[in-house]
C-alpha cells in the first residue's frame, strides 16, 4: 500500500500521506486525534488510523479560511 487506496468513497489516505499533505508531524496528527483537538475526521481501519482525502481537504480549506 502506497498511503492511499481509491474506492467508490474516495480515496483513503493513511497517516503518512496526511502528514505529508498537511505538513503535520505523524506523531503531531495522532496527539490532536487523541485529545479532540482540531483535526482531520478519521477513523480506524483493522486497527489502523485512516482518512478521506475530501475530509482531509475540507480541513485543511476551513483552517486557511478561519486565519484568513
Amino acid at each position: 500500500m502506497n498511503g492511499t487506496d481509491t474506492s467508490a468513497a474516495g480515496a483513503v489516505l493513511d497517516i503518512k500521506a496526511v502528514a505529508a499533505k498537511t505538513g503535520l508531524a505523524v506523531q503531531t496528527l495522532y496527539n490532536l486525534r487523541s485529545s479532540g483537538g482540531d483535526a482531520p475526521k478519521s477513523f480506524t481501519l483493522r486497527g489502523r488510523v485512516r482518512y478521506f482525502e475530501a475530509d482531509v481537504d475540507a480541513w485543511i480549506a476551513a483552517a486557511a479560511s478561519s486565519a484568513a
